[in-house]
């Protein structure tokens, strides 16, 4: 089958071991007036007290305000950028009835401004910083990341200590942002996995607020009444009761000054905090629901109750899941999955500051036998059935703990997001306290965890099964985290990286580039990294396009690699890998391939051996063929009901008629029933043949980034110099030719689906290289690119409330010159003429207007920003690497003229450009939803 999207092979160590739980429903929001009577003193011209130091724990160090607003810094000098996140210990479950969704919409308006700063998202956006907010069960936060630098540091402290106590929270913005907002929950229903999950959550709890979905009822988004929000907010947002996070590249006295500075003023309110006391009691038997929606795939959920995140059975808990999920040794998977009863089956989830749930899931085929399944799913999970756990996959459990202990330490501001969910679940130290616990479990307290609480009378699934006698499981309490705190160990530190600014002049003087004696160019980057991580990419290319297309199981090769070669079986190179502190990953299609390796210094040359061996010497075994296969066959299936997938289905045979293409050609746009039929027609000889005829270093190149280890180069040419294919069709590059599609509309009826979308393409000859490229590409960037300043979020949006999302952007290619313009957003399906309507003004505004100096101005600081952040990868960094490579350019003749080409674009080049390509009436529209939805 072909497919221009790839699968990936990728052995996550961190997801696995560190899968904290929490119901998170993460959004963005903005500005405008009208007060709340939350206003705190005028802010002294002297000094505030400077912050208490209260301990360090795994490098973080935690300081207190007066106020009582708690205080974690987390410095690295090797990040080049600096994150700020705060979180107030509120959320859904803090809500009564009438205020489902509270804690949520309260998040879109603090968005929306303060007396201060009326207009956040422009100061965001002047700032080119990058933002959000998300908000859980048990917790609010909002964060920004930019590159470091110490006036927006400044600007990001205030601003959160502004929007504490002075955010408007205004009737008009209420009433604008509440469709907004209406519109997510319609998306988060078209989603029937996650309507599941809500569902069986909301039979699971009677009581506790645990079983009301954070985004809430759609009845409670209209309907809020503003003053309950103003005292919601008032209740909630005051420094007793919020943890400023500052983590990436700063300096910690000044970062200290700031925030005393800023905070110091704001006084805690006399009025301690009232706290939900609403415990959930025991099940008196087993519960279900059902639940029936078009599209998707059958699939049967479990939960179980389980104790508080601060509780000791945590990590025997999560132990439990990762034994029962984990690929290719967790019993679920080996179970249903291998057995190919199921397409996916897992045990995930934990406690949250009160008791909450893990779910056990397995995912049908069509034409699965659900109460077959479902039994077995039961059966596993509470141990009726399967062989007992040993000790050596407990080991293997304990080592990939200690590993994604150690990963996250590497990444400070995405650890950070990690302890804002413990910080509503109680304490920010349980992270560490839960790292410590991991490895001390045992097969008995697994056993015990399992019996305690996997048991029918504990259980929700989907249907009603009357009980012959009332079984009670009662949750222990959490003790006092004194207490439970009291013995935490410090965890131990890993190496610290180095300063690094990664602008184009400090990339082009530590980049080397070489050719090996295999022919193999390679390219590397050396700088000291955090944990002395290292990260490689080989880039492999072959075959000439059409006979490529045409051949069959091209896109199955790299996902049957995960099995495994002749030397490591599929469990062994886990194993190993997870032993050496690295991930591997393997991407194939029709002309080439790309394997990408994260390990640290003194490992990276052993995975390379290892990689070359899975790469050279792969089983892809026949039972892993017809696994993959039906896998994407039912996934194939399950999406027939899928808005984008009717949207496509509607516009390809216009798109492949104006192109002039068939069946066969590179260009050509499959149907879903094509797709499906010639992946049935697909064999594992096919497969094979292809990797035969194709798979070699024939045409490599190889980039590498981070912690250099000695003998590199031989490494490499060691592992893939002689992987040479001398008979296989050397690669030619298939160039897209331009054409022009005419203008049509199309409007798809799709079944039971709350929310609709829209997509509206216009192609026109345009290449990156040419002229009028950049100056294009900064007027799509302000008519729907970057953040809320763009014209269509602000109109779209923030002022007519009709999409939760929408957005533009410009495709161009550096080899050909067929470009296309796509704008798309997702709407209420009653408003879709009216979404039309105003996007097409917005069209012809841009073209009798055109763009100003001040837009043009933000979307150029907007661009290049994006692109230094871009370059604080080291993936993205060794991307560049082989793309230069390829294109015979470096750091300073390719982005650095990019960015200077950028900085020169005037108003007039940016709006002639628009002009010349853009046809108001070439568009092709399509949309699809459930538009005689009543």
């Amino acid at each position: 089958m072909r497919t221009t999207s790839q699968k990936i092979f990728r052995l996550s160590l961190l997801a696995a071991a560190l899968a904290l739980a929490g119901c998170a429903n993460q959004l963005p929001a903005q500005e405008r007036p009208a007060a709340v009577a939350v206003q705190p003193a005028a802010k002294p011209a002297a000094l505030a007290a400077a912050p208490t130091f209260v301990r360090e724990l795994g490098g973080i160090r935690e300081y207190r305000l007066q106020s009582g607003l708690q205080i974690l810094l987390f410095p690295d000098e090797a990040q080049s950028t600096t994150t700020v996140n705060i979180t107030y210990r509120v959320g859904s479950r803090h809500e009564s009835q009438g205020e489902y969704g509270m804690a949520h919409l309260l998040e879109h308006l603090v968005f929306k401004g303060t007396p201060t700063y009326k207009k956040i998202d422009a100061e965001f956006a002047k700032r080119a910083m990058r933002t959000n907010g998300s908000t859980t069960v048990d917790r609010t936060n909002y964060f920004a990341s930019f590159n470091a630098n110490d006036e927006t540091l400044a600007f990001a402290i205030d601003l959160e200590a502004d929007r504490m106590v002075n955010s408007f929270i205004a009737k008009a913005d209420l009433d604008s942002e509440m469709s907004v907002v209406r519109n997510e929950f319609e998306r988060g229903e078209n989603n029937g996995m996650q309507v599941l999950a809500q569902r069986v959550q909301a039979v699971a709890n009677d009581w506790h607020a645990y079983g009301h979905s954070t985004i809430g009822p759609k009845s409670d988004i209209e309907n809020v009444p503003i003053e309950k929000l103003q005292a919601f907010y008032k209740r909630y947002y005051r420094p007793d009761n919020a943890t400023l996070l500052v983590a990436g590249r700063f300096d910690t006295e000044k970062t200290l000054q700031l925030i005393a500075r800023s905070f110091g003023p704001l006084v805690k309110p006399a009025e301690a905090i009232a706290q939900p006391y609403t415990v959930e009691p025991p099940q008196d038997g087993e519960r279900s629901v059902v639940v029936r929606r078009v599209g998707g795939q059958p699939a049967v959920v479990a939960y179980y109750h389980v104790p508080a995140i601060a509780h000791p059975d945590t990590a025997p808990v999560m132990v439990l899941s990762l034994l029962m999920s984990m690929q290719p040794s967790g019993h679920l998977y080996k179970e249903l999955v291998e057995t190919k009863l199921a397409v996916g089956a897992g045990l995930f989830g934990l406690g949250g500051y009160a008791p909450g749930g893990t779910q056990a899931m397995a995912v049908l085929p069509p034409d699965g036998d659900i109460a077959k399944i479902e039994q077995k799913l039961l059966d596993l999970v509470e141990g009726r059935t399967g062989k007992p756990f040993d000790e050596a996959e407990l080991k293997r459990v304990r080592d990939i703990a200690v590993l994604g202990y150690r990963e996250q330490m590497k990444r400070p501001e995405a650890l950070i997001q990690q302890i804002s969910s413990l910080l509503g679940a109680g304490d920010w130290r349980l992270m560490f306290q839960i790292m410590e616990d991991l490895p001390k479990v045992t097969l008995t307290d697994v056993e015990r965890v399992r019996k305690a609480y996997f048991r029918p009378a504990n259980r929700t699934v989907g249907r009603y099964l009357p009980a012959t006698e009332v079984e009670r499981v009662a949750i222990p309490a959490a003790p006092a985290l004194d207490e439970r705190l009291a013995q935490l160990q410090g965890p131990p530190k890993i190496e610290e990286g180095e300063r690094f600014d990664p602008t184009v002049q400090n990339l082009q003087s530590r980049s080397q580039r070489r050719t090996l004696a295999s022919g193999i160019e390679l390219s590397t980057l050396n700088k000291q990294t955090r944990g002395n991580t290292v990260t490689l990419q080989l880039r492999l290319r072959w075959g000439e396009p059409r006979a490529t297309t045409l051949a069959l199981g091209t896109d199955m090769i790299d996902e049957l690699m995960n099995e495994g070669s002749t030397n490591w079986d599929k469990q062994k190179l886990r194993d190993e890998l997870v032993r050496l502190k690295a991930n591997l990953s393997i991407r194939g299609g029709n002309q080439g391939a790309t394997v990408s390796i994260s390990a640290e210094r003194d490992t990276l040359l052993p995975v390379l051996r290892i990689a070359a061996d899975v790469l050279q010497q792969p089983l892809l075994p026949a039972d892993a063929f017809d696994r993959i296969r039906k896998q994407n066959l039912a996934g194939l299936d399950a999406s027939r009901q899928e808005l984008e997938t009717l949207r496509s289905e509607a516009t390809r045979g216009h798109v492949n008629k104006a192109r002039g293409t068939k069946p066969g050609d590179p260009d050509y746009v499959p149907s879903l029933e094509e797709q499906i039929d010639e992946l049935k027609r697909t064999t594992l000889d096919d497969a094979r043949k292809f990797y035969r005829d194709y798979w070699s270093a024939n045409d490599a190149r190889v980039a590498v980034v981070g912690a250099l280890p000695e003998g590199l180069d031989a490494a490499i040419e060691q592992a893939f110099g002689a992987w040479k294919k001398p008979q296989a069709q050397r690669f030619v590059r298939h160039v897209t030719k331009p054409a022009v599609i005419p203008a049509a509309r199309f409007d798809v009826q799709a079944k039971d689906k709350t929310s609709a979308m829209l997509q509206m393409s216009q192609r026109f000859e345009l290449g990156s290289q040419d002229a009028d490229y950049l100056p294009m590409l900064l007027a799509v960037h302000v008519l729907g690119g970057g953040g809320m300043e763009s014209r269509l979020s602000n109109r779209v949006r923030q002022q007519e409330g009709l999409s939760y999302g929408v957005g533009a952007g410009l495709q161009a290619d550096y080899f050909s010159r067929d470009a296309a313009l796509r704008i798309g957003g997702t709407f209420a399906p009653q408003n879709r003429e009216r979404m039309l309507a105003v996007i097409q003004e917005e069209l012809a505004r841009l073209t009798s207007d055109g763009i100003t100096e001040g837009e043009l101005s933000r979307a150029k600081k907007d661009l290049l920003e994006g692109w230094r952040q871009g370059r604080s990868s080291d993936g993205g960094l060794a991307t560049s690497l082989n793309w230069f490579a390829e294109i015979g350019k470096d750091w300073l003749s390719q982005d650095g003229m990019t960015e200077t080409r950028l900085q020169a674009v005037t108003v007039a080049q940016a709006n002639a450009a628009w002009k010349k390509l853009v046809k108001l009436e070439g568009f092709v529209i399509s949309t699809a939803g459930d538009f005689n939805r009543k």
